[in-house]
């Protein structure tokens, strides 16, 4: 699948530590799980998969994430690169505990 933007790029998994173990991540600590280089400052957006995909045309991929998750909340995040490129990560939590897991897709979008 691909996320459709002025460059059409494929959703990728993404699987990341999560050791805090409930819930999902907050603008800062998602940026600092995808090693952006100033998280305290990042320019992150936190979605509602509903509101993300209102045309309903990704939702294989929020179902299979949903699935992976075993019904655990579905966030999505856009993160900003710079002024015309984000990636968006549509993840959830696998597991509890230290051994917790964000589990899910990402993708780039360029948006002019």
């Amino acid at each position: 699948a691909f996320y459709v933007s002025d460059a059409d790029e494929p959703f990728v998994p993404v699987s990341l530590a999560w050791g805090k173990g409930e819930g999902l991540p907050n603008e800062e600590e998602i940026a600092k799980l995808v090693e952006h280089w100033n998280p305290a400052s990042a320019e992150v957006e936190i979605m509602d998969p509903v509101d993300w995909d209102k045309n309903g045309q990704y939702k294989d991929i929020i179902d299979a994430v949903t699935k992976a998750g075993k019904g655990n909340d579905v966030r999505v995040y856009r993160i900003a690169k710079d002024k015309s490129r984000a990636e968006y990560f549509v993840v959830t939590r696998q597991g509890d505990g230290k051994s917790a897991r964000l589990v899910g897709v990402k993708a780039l979008a360029v948006e002019s």
